[in-house]
């Protein structure tokens, strides 16, 4: 193997790549980059076994072949390396790097065959990086961490009614997003992603308006952009039927500008530093008070809002009302709620494309 490439675009190849590079030591040949110099073109691949990502960079090829290099060590050396082109030439079991008057020598990783990304042969939507991008930060947040409950770890992707819906829930709390998007496949299909899965995704997205295209293969989602292929293994199990906690009635509805909640919403929190106190709201004939009390002291103001049904008082975790106010970008949002265990809603004021279910606190 022996090519040259300009170092900014082996740059940008690296920093894709590396996401799905392991930091475990049980299998070490996944702690590398694969790099494959073909035809004037530079293969870069990683995988952990729970993502791999792959993407292309041009370069000029001298003698094709290929060889794995320690993923963390390669992408430290190579943005230390002066601007301009590098050069990569295999001698044995060693990969000499220069640039300029700055040489490396790299040891290649030896071990297993190299991992081959998942094969997914079935496309299954097409979206832009911008609709991902809003569909998955509406509904992330919502996410659980409990690895005793690995479905809850999941965002669940749904190709339902010629749309796409993107859920997440940690039994206390429920997101739901929509999108009317450029493709989905005939019929109805369900993808239970990893949360940390699609947090990578997001960081590998160009924001340009590119199209992404996904596919499914053997319990694995792929998704193609550029010159880009980011695979994630699927959570295996059924997501719970979540459609009948959607669309509930409740005796308060209020709307209000989503500022003014959230900015409210955060003073409130000031006071509660260890996260376990409930925002108390109390809404009487269209003026809605947030009060918390704890050891450090009380916090109460009042807000005017739209308000319709009757008068009734609720809590909530302030952090799960602000992490979702702050998910959307409505002007206004309408919040429904009423005392007692039932759930609450709240969504932008004027559509139903973002829904938030939020359980309340017992006071």
């Amino acid at each position: 193997m022996h090519f040259q490439a300009d170092n900014t675009a082996l740059i940008s190849g690296i920093r894709l790549v590396e996401r799905a590079v392991s930091t475990s030591n049980t299998v070490q040949i996944l702690s590398g980059i694969l790099l494959e110099a073909d035809k004037n073109s530079l293969t870069l691949t990683a995988n952990d076994l729970e993502i791999s990502v792959q993407t292309k960079v041009e370069c000029t090829t001298f003698v094709p072949g290929s060889a794995v290099l320690d993923g963390k060590l390669l992408a430290a050396l190579v943005r230390k390396l002066p601007q301009g082109n590098v050069i990569f030439e295999k001698r044995d079991s060693q990969v000499i790097i220069s640039a300029g008057t700055t040489e490396f020598t790299l040891n290649e990783v030896i071990g297993d065959e190299f991992p081959a990304p998942p094969k997914c042969g079935r496309k299954v939507f097409s979206l832009t990086d911008y609709e991902l991008n809003k569909l998955a930060q509406s509904t992330l947040f919502c996410v659980s961490t409990d690895e005793n409950r690995p479905i809850f770890q999941g965002v669940l992707i749904e190709v339902a009614n010629g749309g796409l819906n993107f859920v997440a829930t940690d039994s206390n709390r429920l997101a739901f997003a929509k999108s009317a998007v450029s493709f989905v496949a005939p019929g109805n299909m369900e993808f239970i992603v990893p949360g940390k899965s699609i947090s990578e995704l997001l960081k590998c997205l160009p924001m340009t308006e590119t199209v992404i295209d996904a596919y499914y293969g053997d319990n694995q989602l792929a998704f193609h952009f550029e010159d880009t292929v980011f695979t994630t293994r699927l959570i295996e199990g059924k997501f719970p039927n979540y459609r009948p906690i959607l669309y509930t009635n409740q005796e308060i509805t209020l709307t209000v500008n989503r500022q003014q909640f959230l900015q409210a919403i955060e003073r409130a929190s000031v006071f509660d530093r260890k996260g376990s106190y409930p925002v108390v709201m109390q809404v009487t004939d269209g003026v809605l008070e947030l009060g918390m009390q704890t050891e450090l002291g009380r916090s109460i103001e009042q807000l005017n809002v739209e308000h319709s049904g009757a008068n009734g008082q609720s809590a909530y975790s302030p952090r799960f009302i602000i992490e979702m106010l702050r998910s959307t970008d409505a002007d206004q949002v309408t919040f429904k709620f009423e005392p007692g265990p039932r759930q609450a809603l709240i969504k932008p004021a004027d559509r139903d494309d973002h829904l938030y279910i939020l359980m309340p606190i017992r006071i």
